[in-house]
């Protein structure tokens, strides 16, 4: 099996941006609010839109994983208004799955959100590009903006840190602490 790896780069973060915006909306979505949230895949294909809004009709301004209920994970007000909008414009109910087959109205497949990510890489050139780097992708630029390992391990549901590091790609060798204090 191959690994695939986070998407550390910014900018190859905003080119999947434009490329699966050109193709679809909802796979853009898919894609953004995955990368977002870190949420498992198996949670994402079965998105239904009550589980994201809120009860004064708007997109909620957390995410929470029912694994880790003290983690709050705050969505972009973009990411928020983008969501909505697309709610409104496919008229979707309540109880209507967020990200559906176009042809079907059904969930998407594992197989399906697989090859609409890595199409998507693939048209830029990058490799090592599948499903897990979603949720590996949120962890990796978790940690890169100072959340703690620990935070991210939890969160992600392993049981070591060192396995949160070797899963976003990060070496432990790199890893250095200083702590002064001036008491």
């Amino acid at each position: 099996m191959n690994q695939v790896d986070p998407i550390r780069d910014i900018e190859e973060i905003k080119s999947m941006y434009k490329v699966l915006g050109c193709k679809s909306r909802r796979d853009y979505l898919l894609f953004k609010f995955a990368i977002h949230t870190g949420v498992k895949l198996s949670e994402l294909l079965n998105l239904c839109v009550n589980d994201i809004k809120g009860s004064n009709d708007h997109i909620k301004l957390y995410w929470l994983e029912d694994h880790a209920p003290n983690i709050y994970i705050k969505l972009p007000d973009d990411l928020r208004n983008e969501l909505l909008e697309y709610i409104n414009e496919e008229g979707l109910k309540e109880d209507q799955l967020l990200f559906q087959s176009n042809r079907t109205f059904k969930g998407l497949s594992r197989q399906q959100a697989y090859r609409i990510i890595h199409a998507a890489a693939s048209d830029l050139g990058m490799p090592h590009i599948g499903l897990t780097t979603l949720r590996k992708t949120f962890a990796y630029h978790a940690y890169q903006s100072g959340i703690s390992i620990s935070i991210i391990q939890k969160y992600l549901g392993h049981q070591t840190t060192y396995e949160t590091m070797k899963f976003i790609g990060i070496s432990t060798k790199k890893s250095n602490t200083t702590i002064a204090l001036n008491l």
